[in-house]
C-alpha cells in the first residue's frame, strides 16, 4: 500500500521500478491516486505505476474509528486501512504521523529511504547515496544524521 509522497519522489527520479521490484504487488489507493494526480509531476508516477504487472489501483475502504483518530489525511488513512486488512502487507509512507499510527497499531511500515536500503541490500542499485542524493534534490525531507545513519548502514 503505497502512498503519495514515496510515488512521487520516486516518479521524479524514475525509480517506480523499485517498489515493484520489492513487492509482488503494489496497491494505490484511489485517494492517494487522486492526490498524486493532483500534485505537479504525479501524474507520469502513476503512469509508471499502471505499466508494472501486480500494480493496482484500490477502491477505498472504511476507516476504523481507532486510525480516524489520529486525524491523518485521507491518503494516509486509506494506506494504513488497506494494511491492517490485507494480512503480510506492509504501508509505504513518508508521513511522521502515520508512521507513528502505523507503529502504533502494529503495522508494518517502510519509507522512501527504507526503498532505497531495501533495494540497495537487493542489488537492484549499485549504490544508494545517488539515488538519495537525486532524491533529496526533487523533494525528500530527511536529515542529514538520517541520511548518514542509512548510508552507514549500508557500508557507503
Amino acid at each position: 500500500m503505497v502512498d503519495a509522497s514515496p510515488l512521487i519522489l520516486l516518479g521524479k527520479i524514475d525509480r517506480i521500478g523499485l517498489l515493484g521490484a520489492l513487492a509482488d504487488e503494489l496497491v494505490v489507493p484511489q485517494a492517494v491516486a487522486q492526490e498524486v494526480r493532483a500534485k505537479p509531476g504525479g501524474a507520469p508516477a502513476l503512469d509508471q505505476i499502471g505499466l508494472r504487472p501486480g500494480a493496482r489501483i484500490a477502491s477505498e475502504v472504511a476507516v476504523t474509528p481507532e486510525l480516524r483518530a489520529w486525524d491523518l489525511g485521507r491518503g494516509e488513512l486509506q494506506v494504513l486501512a488497506h494494511t491492517a486488512l490485507v494480512p503480510g502487507s506492509r504501508a509505504v509512507l513518508d508521513d511522521l504521523a502515520a508512521r507513528r499510527c502505523a507503529q502504533a497499531l502494529g503495522l508494518p511500515v517502510i519509507g522512501t529511504l527504507g526503498v532505497v536500503l531495501r533495494a540497495r541490500r537487493k542489488g537492484l542499485i549499485e549504490a544508494a547515496r545517488p539515488v538519495i542524493d537525486h532524491l533529496r534534490r526533487v523533494g525528500l525531507h530527511a536529515s542529514d544524521e538520517l541520511i548518514e545513519r542509512v548510508l552507514a548502514h549500508l557500508g557507503e
